[in-house]
């Protein structure tokens, strides 16, 4: 999946973020594709846990600077994330690279650039963008 510009959400910090979890995606696709050593995998999976772990945070703050009432959801929503993308790893790290663990691995950054990044997100730059502290 490529970014659009119509995914952005109005806030350069993370529109910018959100670009570069698209390209996280594209990267660990190739890397399964090309058969790349496990070792290799392993350090792009820990690459986009730890960046999207530093985004949740950026984006929770964006949220609190203009008291975004969907807050809760996208906290639960990032943590149900982070819990998911662990057992994924952990799973990767004690059975290797299975077809299941691929089609998981797969499924589960494709859904969540759909769902929340083009879905939740897109809610909460509306409503920044009508309620930032830069407008008034």
């Amino acid at each position: 999946m490529n970014w659009k510009q119509e995914y952005e959400l109005g806030i350069p910090v993370i529109d910018t973020q959100h670009k570069q979890l698209f390209r996280f995606n594209e990267e660990l696709q190739d890397a399964i594709k090309r058969g790349l050593k496990v070792s290799s995998i392993n350090m792009l999976l820990t690459q986009i846990k730890q960046y999207a772990a530093r985004h949740f945070a950026m984006e929770e703050k964006y949220m609190e600077d203009v008291s975004y009432p969907q807050m809760q959801e996208q906290k639960d929503a990032h943590a149900a994330f982070a819990i998911h993308f662990d057992e994924i790893q952990d799973d990767f790290n004690a059975k290797g690279m299975t077809p299941a663990l691929v089609e998981a691995i797969t499924n589960e950054l494709i859904k969540w650039i759909v769902d929340h990044v083009t879905g939740m997100d897109q809610a909460f730059g509306d409503y920044y963008r009508e309620h930032s502290p830069e407008r008034t």
